[in-house]
């Protein structure tokens, strides 16, 4: 509610002091109890219903009456334009034209990822972390060197939109690293930066070992711990196929194929038949279906046998920096050679020490 009341106001007071004969004939006394000051809502304000309504109806006269008469065909100020896309994003017309608030059920709403939630900058986005962690804003990237004597100096800070996934930036990170010449030999991450897309990238392109706790096994298998999952069954890469726990062979070896996640790495599908599946005794324990046959999926061999893919031995708690060495403190740090010294010296003169990189909300 008050992003809509905030941004009606800002859009007035920008009209105000660039073209104010436009608002001639529009802004009633009411308005200026409504917009004159900051809005500030408790917690539970009165009559949240109305003033939304009241708002909605508000910033569609101002943007009617801007786009007709003397305002037809000027380009007005990013306020304006904000409160454009605002109104857009929240409210609809219905069938015969009345003005409803959008909803999940109704109209519809913009994922998290294009959704303006503040009328001061419209790239702030809105995340949730767990149960607990809710912000409106960006994310900060934070790289720095792990020395157990001396300072820990922070060689790279990268801001993100608040809805992006951690490991988007991990590429940009080593990239901007390499350039400064600050590569580390060892990176220490948060879960969120892991992949094996990563993990073979950051070895390849860059000789650095990626060190944290891989993603989990999403299968229905691996989350109540029991039945057979993909770990259960043998794989033979040279023979292209997969031997069940009960002795079946698979038939079909296909892939890899990419997947629907930029960060996963591609997958080999390996598929059994219904003649196999069926009659078997142990069905329920390896598949739900009761008409198709048992699929299971795995990346290469060289991504499964990577050396940094046993990265996962982490035993930080997750969400928390996978740093070796607590830092006690820590040095902002740019780009200039002064930064770059001050990095070497505080990893005792190593062309590649090790770094850690761990997010924090930024609202």
């Amino acid at each position: 509610m008050s992003i809509g009341t905030a941004q009606v106001r800002a859009a007035l007071e920008e009209l105000a002091g660039t073209v104010p004969h436009l608002l001639e004939g529009l802004v009633e006394e009411e308005w200026g109890r409504r917009y004159g000051r900051p809005v500030r809502l408790g917690k539970n304000p009165t009559r949240p219903k109305t003033r939304i309504n009241t708002t909605g109806h508000d910033a569609c006269r101002l943007l009617e009456h801007l786009m007709a008469g003397r305002g037809a065909g000027r380009v007005f100020g990013p306020q304006v334009e904000a409160l454009r896309q605002i109104v857009v994003q929240n409210y609809y017309r219905d069938a015969v034209g009345r003005l409803r608030l959008r909803t999940d059920e109704d109209g519809g709403l913009p994922p998290s990822s294009v959704a303006i939630v503040s009328p001061y900058d419209l790239t702030a986005r809105y995340a949730r972390r767990g149960q607990t962690t809710r912000w409106k804003g960006f994310v900060a990237h934070l790289t720095e060197t792990c020395a157990r004597d001396g300072v820990n100096v922070i060689t790279d800070v990268a801001t993100t939109p608040a809805t992006t996934n951690d490991s988007q930036a991990l590429p940009g990170i080593h990239t901007r690293l390499a350039r400064r010449g600050l590569l580390p030999a060892e990176h220490l991450v948060d879960g969120g930066y892991t992949s094996l897309v990563h993990v073979e990238h950051s070895h390849r392109e860059h000789q650095v070992t990626l060190t944290g706790p891989l993603p989990g096994n999403p299968t229905r298998q691996h989350r109540r711990n029991e039945g057979f999952g993909r770990d259960d069954l043998r794989i033979d890469f040279d023979r292209r196929q997969v031997t069940c726990p009960q002795g079946q062979v698979s038939k079909g070896w296909h892939g890899p194929y990419p997947t629907s996640s930029p960060t996963a790495a591609p997958l080999i599908v390996a598929r059994f038949t219904k003649g196999q599946c069926q009659p078997c005794p142990a069905r329920t324990r390896c598949t739900t279906s009761r008409e198709s046959a048992r699929n299971v999926g795995f990346p290469r061999e060289n991504s499964t046998t990577c050396k940094s893919a046993s990265a996962p031995n982490s035993k930080h708690p997750t969400g928390r920096p996978a740093t070796r060495f607590a830092p006690e403190w820590r040095a902002p740090s740019t780009s200039s050679p002064t930064a770059m010294a001050c990095a070497a010296a505080a990893t005792g003169g190593s062309r590649r020490p090790t770094c850690s990189t761990y997010s924090r909300p930024s609202p």
